[in-house]
């Protein structure tokens, strides 16, 4: 039957943990992917330094090479856990894939598994379909965030000014600033700080190459604390001070109706 069977993911084992004693997570890098689904109570783990909070129906991802361990003591938990191996890289990161429906997969896995003669073909076959549903809650969820990163883009692009920071963000939009950070990176490559930072210096250069304020006036529109600030940002950014980026054009071609 190994035609059934994809020789890129193999299953290597799996179970279910249950206790009503209080417990944590033991401390471990596995050389192997592995897949959590609670099916009661909050698990709380640490992945690789990224805090987890998992609930009933939640499904976790880890990838091998990476610690995780528990992060606190909990109590009457009970869920899943599925061990398999890729050649290659699995097209996942590691993380919460929202609620899983599909808990009776992992529940039909360990049957096939304890089957005395355990069909390999057919265990390939439902860890695939649970790979599928992690697929498609990846692709519903990365949707959500390109458009999420596009609206927090914008906002930071009109209200970028000397004042305005990460908090302020995060703030607006109800996530915390590492969340916020996180969506920034993934979807522009730059954190919040540096984006606005990039949003300043495109204004400021607006202004210099397209008004006849002063540096002062500029500071003053762009909310820093002093011109000499401004100044000190601008030549930070840009190895010249605001003066001497406004006289490199001076040779303009002009003409009217």
């Amino acid at each position: 039957m190994s035609i059934l069977t994809n020789p890129n993911i193999t299953f290597v084992h799996a179970g279910l943990f249950t206790t009503d004693k209080e417990w944590i997570h033991p401390d471990r890098t596995e050389e192997t992917y592995e897949i959590i689904c609670v099916t009661k109570g909050v698990v709380y783990l640490n992945d690789n330094g990224t805090e987890y909070a998992l609930s009933k129906g939640q499904t976790i991802l880890l990838l091998p090479g990476a610690r995780h361990y528990g992060s606190r003591k909990s109590s009457d938990v009970s869920f899943y856990w599925l061990h398999f191996s890729v050649k290659g890289t699995l097209p996942l990161p590691s993380g919460i894939y929202g609620r899983n429906e599909n808990v009776a997969l992992f529940k039909e896995i360990l049957h096939l598994e304890n089957m005395p003669s355990p069909p390999e073909y057919a265990i390939n076959a439902v860890l695939m379909h649970i790979l599928s549903v992690l697929m498609c809650e990846y692709e519903k969820d990365k949707s959500k965030s390109d458009r999420l990163c596009e609206e927090i883009y914008e906002w930071i692009r009109i209200n970028a000014r000397a004042t305005l920071t990460a908090r302020t963000v995060a703030d607006h939009f109800g996530f915390c600033t590492d969340h916020i950070t996180r969506i920034l990176r993934s979807g522009t490559g730059f954190g919040t700080k540096e984006l606005t930072d990039r949003f300043i210096i495109s204004k400021a250069k607006d202004l210099l190459c397209n008004t006849g304020k002063y540096v002062k006036e500029i500071s003053a529109e762009l909310e820093f604390p002093s011109d000499k600030a401004f100044v000190s940002f601008f030549r930070y950014h840009e190895g010249v001070y605001p003066s001497e980026f406004r006289n490199r054009f001076t040779q303009i071609h002009m003409n009217n109706a």
